[in-house]
């Protein structure tokens, strides 16, 4: 049995990663914003098979304090964490900044699965084999390098499907840079396009467009399909390296060039790293 944490948990592809990991017997964390979907999602996985005994940690993604105290509540678990899913993720309709002044989509899609990663580190490297972190990117990485100079939309006109790309790109350029400082420690990191799916993102990022929940309707595959693909990842393929990957559902791929830009990994990770005062 392994113990797999996995923001954004409560719906959606996270909340299929969870439901087809815990139907294998393995003891799942479900990190999530709202603490009543969070415990719909923490009874729905009791009413699985096995006896594994799962938790939900409330955190919510905005807030960099609520982030950390999410952290702390995994570490005070006191067991070794095999797998971090980084799944959590927004789309709001227009410019909306986080509790601590970012860009929304970059605060929650990627900020702080920084944050929440790199204080998770203890853990994941207490794992027997090697532990994986899964990042949840998409397909929609592809496009400009990231913007270092507006990152935060400050200047130029905001864009949902901009701030997306940007978003999804970093945790690109996040996992290469992770798989570098844990290259050798037992943590293997790797970025994921899962694939498309009617969840409540994709409504969210179609929602613009005439027919728009009709659409994700039409293109979105049905999310329990994503589940091992997902699980797959998180706790397969031992025979395999799978630290700085990227993959296209099951496939590794390469990604963007923008994405495989060494300079522009360490760039972000040194932003990062003082946007929320992590001394990693």
């Amino acid at each position: 049995m392994k113990t797999i944490a996995i923001t954004g948990a409560n719906r959606g592809v996270g909340h299929a990663a969870a439901c087809h990991l815990a139907s294998q017997g393995h003891r799942i964390v479900l990190v999530c914003r709202d603490e009543g979907r969070g415990r719909e999602a923490l009874d729905a996985l009791a009413d699985l098979p096995g006896d594994a005994r799962h938790h939900l940690v409330t955190a919510d993604l905005a807030s960099l304090d609520s982030v950390r105290a999410g952290a702390r509540a995994i570490l005070e678990l006191d067991t070794p964490v095999d797998a971090l899913i980084n799944n959590a993720a927004t789309v709001p309709g227009e410019r909306m900044l986080s509790q601590d002044g970012f860009e929304m989509q970059l605060a929650v899609t990627h900020l702080a699965h920084f944050v929440l990663t790199n204080l998770l580190l203890p853990a994941l490297q207490r794992a027997p084999v090697p532990s994986r972190v899964v990042t949840v990117s998409s397909g929609a990485h592809g496009g400009p390098a990231f913007d270092f100079d507006d990152p935060n939309f400050e200047r130029r006109p905001y864009r949902t499907t901009v701030a997306y790309q940007q978003s999804k790109l970093a945790n690109v350029l996040f996992t290469g840079a992770l798989a570098r400082r844990t290259a050798g420690s037992g943590v293997q990191p790797l970025a994921l396009h899962p694939g498309v799916y009617d969840t409540g993102l994709l409504r969210d990022y179609v929602s613009k467009l005439p027919g728009g929940r009709f659409l994700a309707r039409v293109v979105g595959g049905r999310t329990e399909r994503a589940g091992p693909i997902l699980a797959d990842l998180a706790v397969g393929r031992r025979d395999e390296d799978l630290g700085g990957a990227y993959f296209n559902k099951g496939s590794r791929q390469s990604p963007s060039a923008a994405a495989r830009d060494e300079a522009a990994q360490e760039r972000l990770w040194a932003w990062s790293a003082e946007a929320t005062g992590l001394d990693v």
